[in-house]
């Protein structure tokens, strides 16, 4: 399929407009165009270092190509102005060509081989087809577009993006048995090896039976453990699993998993950096502090560009900084912190930082400096206003105090340290009656955070006693303080998930999926253990087309949970 170029790039590609005729040859051509020679030298090394030449397009290019990855279409080398055609000259299909000088500005061409022309067109197709919810059409485009990607080397994105296409167009077919293993297939390209899919699976299960520490629960670690011990797994999988397993308080779970992988990539800094999150996250601040350190001192990838690896070292000694600070040892705090804004000096959370540190040593005026300094470049930052508010207030500056406060809360006005700040000032300035309405509105803020805090804390109290009963040998009981939960919190997930699951334990199969079917009527339905727990228990009760359809939709949303973790902090 041949993309129609926009006009700028019709005006800056082409000699001048020739009528269509009959080629020898079109070369599949995708760009990328930037304003400095040093910049698309570092452009080209990441490419050639293995980066996708597509992806640094949509973040780095001002072509208006940018946000197709660059992709200009099959065209004609005739027709190409002087300078690309002799950047294309000799340049054989998957190569990126030498930096090219156009007009002042310093271009980058990546000559597609066929079948990666081939894989846009079908692919492309299969997108349009599929948003027109024309779906046989759209598997059709995705079946050829997964063959056109098959042969290309090494296998990447495409077939990875493909392969989603497919299944997602055989799944709203309901071919439930196609799209199956299509989706199985995926989630292994996606996610770094055929033992992926099994790997999730197993995954799933101690999920789905974390609050029920028994033999089964026991048998189902060791399982998941030889699968991640048997399969290879790519370093972002372990960093999902690990945060998916965190968040399910599996917290030695997730600490192991990611011990082993910084075993299996010694040389990553994103998994070891992970690790040390995690550590963080989870109260161990001394295994955290010992693990940045070491992050510290690794050298950094191969081809990376200067700027990154000067931010990814900026943050990890803003880390070091932030746990010297909680640990009252404030000179390497300090040094840290210092480090950081070497690295980059308009680092905000770095600068707010070592304020932080001289504010705590008693030092206001140099940390009122440092917040001013944050201020200056960014005005709106809610956390250096602040600051900001509550380093005038120890200094008795309570007008400043009480403005720097009111700003917060103009931008964020749940804020609710602010409205304590801006009252405690606002006393101290003699204005009682404005001081206690906003300390009103501190209490009222600060009790419906408390009571969230509770009511989180209860449904756990809760899930475990109900878990006990079942683990006692008195399942009854269990399924009716699972019942008492659910009445108490009938939109918390988490007790009809362990209801339905203490039902199957118990061989209560028709119970089971009773239970997980009222939570899709309920409309919790962006939880993946739902669908999973259906395909389990329509395969045991002998339904293979309903378990099917349900395992697409597990397959589907274990897939987003892993990216949703992936992209979200442990913080």
């Amino acid at each position: 399929m041949r993309r129609v170029l926009p006009l700028t790039l019709l005006s800056f590609l082409l000699c001048a407009l020739a009528t269509l005729q009959s080629q020898a040859e079109r070369v599949g051509l995708r760009l990328i165009t930037v304003r400095t020679e040093a910049e698309a030298a570092t452009l080209r090394t990441q490419i050639q270092a293995g980066a996708s030449f597509e992806a640094l397009a949509k973040a780095h290019s001002i072509d208006a190509s940018a946000s197709s990855g660059g992709y200009l279409g099959l065209l004609p080398p005739s027709d190409l102005r002087p300078e690309f055609q002799r950047a294309l000259e000799g340049l054989g299909p998957g190569r990126i060509s030498p930096v090219t000088a156009v007009d002042g500005q310093f271009v980058l061409l990546h000559r597609m081989s066929l079948d990666e022309v081939n894989w846009t067109a079908s692919n492309e197709a299969g997108l349009q087809a599929f948003d027109k919810g024309r779906y046989e059409e759209a598997a059709q485009n995705f079946r050829q577009a997964v063959e056109h990607a098959e042969r290309l080397t090494p296998l990447d994105y495409r077939l990875e993006e493909s392969l989603h296409g497919l299944a997602e167009a055989q799944r709203l077919q309901k071919k439930y048995a196609e799209a199956v293993p299509t989706y199985r297939r995926y989630l292994a390209v996606r996610w770094g090896g055929p033992g992926a899919p099994e790997v999730l699976d197993r995954c799933s299960a101690l999920i789905a039976v974390a609050y029920f520490r028994d033999k089964q629960f026991d048998e189902t670690l060791r399982r998941f453990e030889e699968a991640v011990r048997r399969a290879p797994l790519s370093e972002a999988l372990y960093e999902a699993m690990s945060s998916v397993l965190f968040r399910a308080q599996l917290i030695p779970e997730a600490e192991a998993l990611m011990v082993h992988a910084v075993q299996l990539f010694p040389a990553s800094r994103d998994t070891r950096y992970h690790l040390a999150q995690l550590y963080l996250s989870g109260g161990k601040t001394k295994k955290a502090l010992d693990t940045f350190e070491q992050l510290s001192l690794m050298k950094p990838p191969t081809g990376i560009d200067p700027a990154q690896d000067r931010l990814q070292q900026s943050v990890v000694y803003q880390k070091i900084g932030s746990i010297h600070a909680g640990l009252i040892q404030f000179d390497q705090a300090v040094a840290a912190y210092k480090k950081a804004l070497e690295l980059t000096p308009n680092s905000a959370d770095s600068r707010l930082g070592l304020g932080d540190v001289y504010l705590q040593q008693g030092a206001s005026a140099e940390a009122l400096a440092e917040y001013g300094r944050v201020l200056a470049a960014e005005p709106q930052n809610v956390a250096a206003n602040f600051r900001n508010a509550e380093a005038n207030l120890r200094m008795g500056r309570f007008p400043e105090s009480a403005a720097a406060a009111a700003k917060v809360l103009t931008i964020d006005p749940a804020h609710r340290r602010a409205h304590y700040v801006q009252a405690t000032a606002l006393v101290r300035m003699d204005r009682k009656d404005e001081g206690e309405r906003a300390l009103e509105l501190y209490r009222k803020l600060e009790a419906e955070a408390r009571s969230e805090t509770d009511r989180t804390r209860n449904i756990v109290v809760l899930n475990l006693g109900a878990a006990a009963k079942l683990l006692e040998g008195r399942p009854d009981d269990a399924f009716e303080m699972f019942r008492k939960v659910i009445e108490t919190y009938p939109d918390a997930p988490s007790p009809y998930l362990n209801l339905g699951t203490a039902q199957s334990k118990a061989g209560r199969r028709e119970a089971a999926v009773e239970t997980f079917q009222k939570m899709l009527s309920l409309g919790m339905v962006d939880n993946f253990l739902v669908y999973r727990n259906l395909a389990q228990e329509y395969r045991l009760l002998g339904d293979i087309e309903a378990s099917q359809r349900h395992e697409a939709v597990y397959l589907q949303n274990i897939d987003v949970a892993l990216q949703e973790a992936l992209d979200s902090s442990l913080e």
